[in-house]
């Protein structure tokens, strides 16, 4: 036996037995999972077509139905010319079959035709859920929505104009049932200055603010907001600023215009009477035209013209005189009925003005009587500090020897 094992031959043929044994192995396991493979996939290609249309079968007619999606995936694997063919032709469908089944809720399987029998096809999702509602149609009023927001300043917008104003709503009777707003929004980029008309989608919501799935006849409607500035005519008035050079005096001063344009929102043009402008003369000493330019009160966002021409006339200033009027009496106005004044300061109830002018100013000053009085109203007993008011010529200068009094309110005595 030892010489056989040491014989050459016998190591070459065991050798040999045993690389047989393996390769019959190999072989029979490379068959099995070949087997396991349906239709000879050894080549296999996995391919995902995406957004394919989801087709839905039932009495469209009579019912309306929700929850199916657009569009599903649809995974395919199989040899690469079967995978390539489908994907490009695209020549298969995807659908759900509710034909014949009851209003209400379902589960149901998406189903899939005209694929080749080399291919394995997957769905997703798999399966839907599903709501059959009888369809019913009904009429809503548009609501017109409009942001004032977006509106320039001092512009209003009027009550838009939706055309036309009423749709025709299809859906599931459910649905039309939850309808709480019809409204058509428009839009628009940057400040409105002016009339804006736009075709809008209507948007149907329940109360939540849930867009409902519905279909509207018309799907865009037309909205018209009419925009506008108010305005009104105000008079012009010119108010001098400053004093002239010496040796000038204004005499007039007259603006080419009486009244302007003003523009804004209704309630700011309600507190506008007048149009000020102001006319600084400090450097003023002769006749001149000026351009003034007119300055806009709070609110008001546009004024015609916006420049006024103001023509000023001029004279030398003649040489001025001073002259006092004293012992001028403080008298009293508004003073309540049932008290007495005692003057505290000055004690003889007087005061004297100093005046400025010309000779014939002068002499008109003291023929002309200047009233001097202090406002009561509304004062009770006791000691007060009232400031003086003072009414005479006003084209002449003139200084109160003090702007106060201190008086006593005294109730009356009573006989």
């Amino acid at each position: 036996m030892d010489k056989f094992m040491d014989n050459p031959w016998f190591v070459r043929i065991v050798a040999m037995a045993l690389a047989l044994l393996l390769f019959l192995s190999v072989q029979d396991l490379g068959n099995k999972n070949e087997a396991s493979r349906p239709n000879g996939m050894e080549n296999s290609e996995v391919e995902t077509i995406t957004d394919v249309p989801l087709e839905k079968y039932y009495d469209s007619e009579n019912l309306v139905v929700t929850g199916v999606p657009d569009t599903i995936n649809v995974t395919i694997e199989g040899q690469r010319r079967f995978v390539e063919a489908t994907k490009r032709q695209r020549d298969f469908t995807v659908y759900v079959d509710l034909s014949d089944l009851s209003i209400g809720n379902h589960r149901v399987p998406i189903l899939y035709k005209d694929f080749s029998e080399k291919l394995k096809v997957k769905v997703e999702p798999v399966y839907v859920e599903v709501s059959i509602q009888e369809k019913v149609t009904q009429e809503f009023p548009v609501e017109p929505e409009f942001n004032n927001n977006i509106l320039a300043e001092g512009f209003e917008a009027e009550q838009p104009i939706v055309e036309p104003n009423r749709v025709q709503i299809t859906g599931g009777k459910e649905t039309l049932e939850k309808i709480s707003y019809v409204k058509a929004s428009i839009d628009a980029k940057g400040l409105i200055e002016e009339t804006i008309k736009r075709d809008t989608k209507v948007t149907v919501l329940d109360r939540e603010l849930n867009k409902l799935d519905v279909m509207v006849e018309p799907e865009y409607v037309t909205v018209t907001v009419p925009v506008n500035n108010p305005r009104k005519t105000v008079p012009l008035k010119i108010k001098q600023v400053g004093s002239p050079p010496e040796g000038t005096v204004i005499k007039r001063m007259e603006s080419d215009i009486d009244e302007v344009m003003i523009f804004g929102w209704t309630d700011n043009l309600k507190s506008v009477n007048e149009i000020e402008v102001e006319v600084d003369v400090s450097k003023v000493s002769k006749d001149e035209e000026l351009d003034v330019p007119i300055k806009r009160p709070d609110g008001i966002n546009k004024i015609t013209p916006e420049i006024v021409k103001v023509k000023i006339v001029t004279d030398k200033a003649k040489k001025s005189e001073e002259t006092n009027l004293s012992e001028v009496p403080i008298e009293s106005k508004g003073l309540a009925e049932g008290l007495d004044v005692e003057f505290l300061s000055p004690e003889d109830g007087a005061v004297s003005i100093k005046v400025e002018g010309s000779k014939a100013q002068l002499k008109k000053a003291q023929e002309s009587a200047f009233e001097v009085f202090m406002d009561m109203e509304g004062l009770q007993a006791g000691d007060h500090e009232v400031n003086l008011e003072v009414k005479g010529p006003k084209d002449i200068k003139w200084e109160l020897s003090t702007d106060k009094a201190r008086v006593r309110l005294k109730e009356k005595e009573t006989v």
